[in-house]
Formats: structure tokens, sequence, C-alpha cells
């Protein structure tokens, strides 16, 4: 039972809070079979993923739930964490919103193409990255978002970052630098049509 007042987590049954001393007036809360005590004006608990979701995540009954409220495992009327079991005993999480049954649960947001790096320096039908609105790194190996096979890249190399409309590049303190139109820069805004050169890569970026 959660306080409406602190936030604090206290027993089901439990008359006024341990922790503020607010009270828990019995009318206004329902317990649904699994457990959760919520708000009585709800048509169904919050906590307990929908049958349309449960279907989705090919949910047993025998599963088993978990949910996280700035780290001490209370429940949270933004953020479940559903732990389901898989065979030979394994399991999966997926994290879940508690007050959405329209959106596909369990998904990273979206982010939107903003431009595209060309390449064909490695392989000679060529090669093209997404450009994503937010961060870009540009490395080497799989740390990175883009990841450019070139021994002479860095681990991370640079950074493409898509804000307020505008794309900018950063080297990120990278061995062999990052050249923009055969310019060394640390920073700069990109341009459609830009040559951009890492290690032995040269990218050519194109705007959406």
């Amino acid at each position: 039972m959660i306080c409406r007042v602190c936030n604090s987590v206290n027993d089901p049954g439990t008359k006024y809070c341990i922790v503020c001393g607010s009270p828990f007036p019995k009318e206004s809360t329902k317990v649904c079979p699994n457990g959760h005590v919520y708000n009585a004006s709800l048509s169904k608990c919050p906590y307990c993923p929908s049958e349309d979701l449960k279907s989705k995540m090919g949910q047993h009954s025998d599963s088993t739930e978990t949910y996280m409220q700035g780290g001490k495992g209370a429940p949270s009327d933004k953020t479940k964490i559903v732990n389901t079991p898989g065979q030979k005993g394994s399991s999966k999480t997926i994290i879940v919103g508690a007050d959405t049954d329209k959106e596909q649960r369990g998904s990273f947001p979206v982010r939107k193409i903003v431009g595209w790096l060309i390449t064909f320096s490695n392989r000679p039908e060529g090669e093209d990255f997404r450009i994503l609105e937010g961060r870009n790194l540009i490395s080497s190996s799989t740390d990175g978002d883009i990841i450019v096979n070139d021994p002479a890249v860095s681990s991370p190399h640079c950074m493409v970052l898509y804000r307020n409309g505008k794309i900018k590049i950063r080297d990120e303190m990278s061995t062999n630098g990052t050249y923009l139109n055969g310019e060394e820069i640390q920073e700069k805004e990109l341009n459609d049509g830009d040559i951009i050169k890492i290690g032995m890569t040269e990218l050519k970026f194109r705007s959406v």
C-alpha cells in the first residue's frame, strides 16, 4: 500500500502510514486478485498488465512481477518491470508503462531519421548509416551507434548530434582527428553534402 502523502510503502490493511502517519481511507482503495492496492475510482488495477499485453509477452499464470520506484522496490504508477518465465527456467524482463494499454510497451522511444552518412571507402558497393535525432556516436567498436570498420578510427571517434533542428559533428578526442571538408575540426555544424573524414574513411552527409 502506497501512502499518497509521502509515497512510502506500507503493508496491505495498514490504517496509518508508518512514515508520516497519514490515514488510509478504506473506502477509497481496492485490492486486485494479485494483491495490488489501488485507487477505487479506477476501473481496473493500474499495476497489472492488460490481457493484450499478456498475450504479446506470452505471459503465464506463474509469472512474477517486480516493481521499481526510486530504488525502493515499490509499485509506481508510471513504471513496472514484468518478469516472465521462458524455457528451461529462463526469464525475460519487459519495462512497461502502467498507465497505458494503447502503446506497445517494453519498446524504446522511436527516434526520427534526420540524415544519412554514405561511404564507398571500405566496400566497393558502398555503405550507408542512418543519423537519428539526438546523439549518434561514431566508433570502430560496438560501443558506437555507427560502427566504422577502419583501424585508423578511434573508439569512440566522433559524435553527430541533432538538436533544435541543427546537426553538429564533434570530435571525441580521437587519435587521428575528425575532418570536415578537408579541415580538422573540434565541433562544427553539418550541412547537406559535407564530406567527413575519419581515419581512412570518407563519409558524405546527406540531410533529410
